[in-house]
């Protein structure tokens, strides 16, 4: 996979006649490295790079072009969607310390709880068609000062765990959170009925909200954990300043998932042992601490591995090029850790027709092209305005042009890095 890694890779030209012999005694191989998106950091890059002794800052610096690791001031909490579009959520708590398992709710602005339990409580919230709550307890409505529904969307309903050494856990996510605060609110959608959703905010600091996430094992080297917690800190701070904290329809800075990053509550404390420690470590090692281009957080975008040479960033999705996502050499993520830094997937003609079929409504595959150039990387790029690029796909119905990332998510491949050839 060096031949890809230094961009070198054949250019292909897959030709499928519209006359061939019987669909099951074809198949197509497809050969690739690297998994994600190839921009930024990669994290068994990271890895590799911190196995060989390479500082935090070291390997910030190299996968970041032109940017320097320094500390600034955060906010005082990040918002963090984990649920929305739902007609209710379940929780219950148990105890994270001695004689905890409390679980207080009220309405944001109210000093007065609505409900207290204690461990094993079960709690349900459902939203009203006004735009209020109605809060469960064990199955029986609350109801307090002649009242049975609560709050609206300007004033969501809170649940307060933490101050009391609880784990709350919500059932749609089978996960448990010690840190912050639950911000349960409503929004109208015709996708809930009655026509109100409910969605859920996880509202903590930043340094708790890292040490609750999940992109990487905990077992790494200190270095390796210590760059991931600066790239994800600096991807959170960024996403902040750019696009608030009251994103549609999360209501939130971040999502809890891949749609920016994992982030697993209290998932990983038990599980990890004794390298729980370690991380916790890390992010408290690398307070404040973000990377900065010209003085401005960066989009510290990561993937979990290059494949051998990360890409710039308008090859991948396309845009305006960021000169902090510069596509550089990355030979430490060919390392014995890593299972994706070559793959391969084989399958069957009539599988390759299907699911391009599926994704672009081509009909019969007549012609398959790569079209030069590549990216710095051998990716297979967006299609440039000029023409060049991207991937040509001739169809009985339709002729169409699209990225290599399109053609990643159709055929499910684990990258925009990759190369396809037939069998007979």
């Amino acid at each position: 996979m060096r031949l890809f890694a230094r961009g070198l890779g054949l250019a292909l030209v897959l030709a499928i006649s519209p006359v061939v012999p019987a669909l099951s005694a074809t198949t197509v191989t497809i050969t690739g490295g690297g998994w994600g998106h190839g921009m930024g950091m990669s994290q068994y890059g990271a890895y590799g790079r911190a196995q060989r002794g390479r500082t935090e800052t070291q390997i910030l610096e190299h996968y970041y072009s032109g940017s320097r690791v320094t500390a600034a001031d955060m906010p005082g909490k990040i918002r963090v969607g984990l649920l929305e579009y739902r007609s209710s959520i379940s929780a219950t708590s148990s105890a994270l310390r001695e004689g905890g398992g409390d679980v207080t709710f009220k309405v944001a602005g109210s000093t007065t709880p609505i409900a207290r339990g204690g461990s094993g409580t079960e709690w349900r919230v459902e939203p009203s068609s006004t735009g209020g709550m109605r809060l469960y307890k064990n199955g029986n409505q609350v109801r307090k000062d002649g009242r049975s529904v609560f709050g609206d969307a300007e004033r969501p309903l809170l649940a307060l765990y933490q101050r009391y050494g609880s784990l709350f856990r919500v059932s749609e996510k089978n996960i448990g959170y010690a840190y912050g605060r639950m911000v349960f609110g409503t929004f109208p959608s015709d996708r809930c009925s009655g026509g109100q959703c409910l969605r859920l905010v996880i509202s903590l600091p930043m340094q708790k909200y890292l040490y609750g996430l999940g992109e990487v094992p905990f077992s790494w080297p200190g270095a390796a954990l210590r760059t991931q917690v600066i790239a994800a800190r600096t991807y959170a701070f960024e996403k902040i300043g750019r696009s608030g904290q009251h994103r549609y329809p999360c209501d939130c800075a971040v999502y809890d998932s891949t749609l920016d990053q994992v982030y697993s509550g209290d998932a990983k404390r038990v599980p990890s042992g004794r390298y729980w420690d370690d991380w916790t470590n890390a992010v408290d090692a690398t307070k404040d601490q973000v990377i900065l281009y010209s003085g401005a957080p960066i989009q510290a975008l990561y993937s979990s591995s290059s494949g051998g040479h990360t890409e710039n960033n308008e090859n991948v999705w396309g845009g305006t090029p960021l000169p902090y996502l510069r596509g550089v050499p990355d030979a430490p993520d060919d390392n014995a850790a890593n299972p994706n830094h070559t793959w391969s997937v084989e399958m069957s003609r009539s599988a390759f027709e299907s699911k391009l079929n599926a994704a672009y409504g081509v009909g019969s595959v007549e012609a398959f092209r790569l079209i030069k150039p590549f990216g710095v990387s051998g990716r297979v790029t967006v299609v440039k305005p000029d023409n060049t690029g991207g991937v040509k796909i001739v169809g009985a119905k339709k002729t169409v042009r699209v990225s290599g990332w399109s053609i990643r998510s159709a055929l499910g491949l684990r990258d925009s890095l990759f190369r396809v050839q037939t069998n007979p």
